[in-house]
């Protein structure tokens, strides 16, 4: 089982606490954003393939900064890395917020907006997810990264909900208000953080050398690639669903912006507790398996899911998908952290950002589809190519087991 005590140790921690607070609170703001905008530009265009190519724009960044990003996390204090991209985030949401407020808003806004966001969350395992193993230590890392996770899942069921009801009374503009507000919070907790031992360049290589060698780690250990395999399908194949909850929702499901909110909301409440009972509950040996199994499950549930004509079904569907998000978003940080030698974890972290920023790929390939045969068609089609890949997987690539 899973340090209890340690967890709870971890809690009383005033600088771990800052941490994780800071993640949970740009959590919410992420969430409440990203259903504002689907929403917001499917009621404006129609367009199922705008609503992926916003998120898409959230995801871009990781494929390409988040491997440097963990190189220059051994150079720069984290803390002022995380700093620095919660200011942008605070002056982006207060300028799209009078945009709309104004009337001025247009689409492009909110894409070069998602962009920016996702800029800013390139940074967040190499720098913020790896501050948080550091401060808790070796022997409560998995508990630290359960928690951080399942807090994460949270900030997926809080965020959409919050964002679905704000929009029905107050419009875009006031959804991008709680944002600035949310990170304005995140700010404070990290800008009083101490200094810590960590980033400040003083024996750090260049950062393409520590990039290369990141990368040529995770070549050469097959359990190690295994867990980026993993996470290359979850993330092209089985996550873009979420992109199309909104869309089916509208247009399916025939639901209102509140109750679009709630239903999105589904996914992140499971994910939630999937990953809190796994920081309580889960033995080192099975790590891997969850982790696997996890993301299999979430891309079974996806296309049942994308099939139900009933809201309710639609939302345990969902629920059950979060679960398995869950547990393979709490076990994918533990994983790499526990098998990563400590010299070279922020550079592993930056090529796991990388993968999950392949994500792109997958929502582009889902929003064509879904422009083409229906939202429904789409997700269900690319359900089932996630598990054929997660098949193939599993036969060839053994570690992953």
């Amino acid at each position: 089982m899973a340090d209890n005590a340690g967890l709870g140790a971890l809690l009383q921690f005033a600088n771990f606490r800052k941490v994780w607070l800071v993640g949970a609170v740009g959590g919410v703001a992420r969430w409440v954003e990203m259903l504002a905008f689907a929403v917001y530009v499917f009621d404006i265009t129609q367009s199922p393939f705008l609503v992926a190519l916003v998120s898409l724009l959230r995801m871009l960044p990781l494929a390409f900064f988040g491997a440097p990003m963990g190189a220059l996390a051994e150079r720069v204090p984290r803390q002022r890395i995380v700093l620095g991209g919660l200011v942008v985030l605070f002056t982006m949401a207060l300028l799209l917020a009078w945009l709309a407020q104004s009337g001025r808003l247009e689409i492009w806004h909110l894409m070069v907006g998602a962009l920016i966001n996702g800029c800013y969350w390139s940074t967040d395992m190499p720098a913020r997810r790896t501050l948080l193993g550091a401060i808790a230590g070796s022997d409560r890392t998995a508990p630290a990264m359960a928690l951080d996770a399942s807090t994460n899942s949270l900030t997926r069921a809080l965020g959409p909900a919050t964002g679905g009801l704000l929009i029905a009374f107050t419009g875009l503009a006031g959804a991008l208000m709680l944002g600035a507000g949310l990170y304005a919070v995140a700010i404070l907790l990290i800008a009083t953080l101490p200094r810590q031992g960590d980033g400040d360049g003083a024996s750090a290589p260049g950062m393409w050398l520590t990039l290369k060698e990141g990368l040529s780690y995770a070549v050469r250990d097959r359990t190690v690639f295994g867990v980026l395999i993993v996470t290359v399908i979850f993330n092209i194949w089985v996550f873009p669903f979420t992109s199309m909850i909104a869309v089916i929702g509208r247009d399916d499901l025939a639901l209102g912006p509140f109750n679009v909110g709630v239903l999105m909301s589904m996914e992140g409440t499971g994910s939630f507790l999937g990953a809190l009972s796994l920081a309580f509950l889960a033995r080192p040996a099975l790590y891997g398996r969850i982790y696997l199994y996890g993301a299999v499950g979430a891309g079974v549930c996806s296309i049942f899911f994308a099939l139900s004509t009933q809201p309710l079904l639609s939302g345990a569907m969902l629920f059950l998908a979060g679960i398995g998000t869950g547990c393979f978003g709490s076990m994918q940080s533990t994983r790499m952290l526990l098998l990563a030698p400590v010299e070279i974890r922020s550079r592993l972290m930056g090529v796991l950002a990388v993968c999950i920023g392949l994500g792109p790929l997958g929502f582009f390939h889902l929003g064509l589809m879904a422009d083409w045969l229906g939202a429904v068609q789409a997700v269900t089609i690319m359900g089932l190519e996630g598990l054929l890949a997660f098949a193939l997987a599993w036969l060839f690539w053994p570690e992953i087991r």
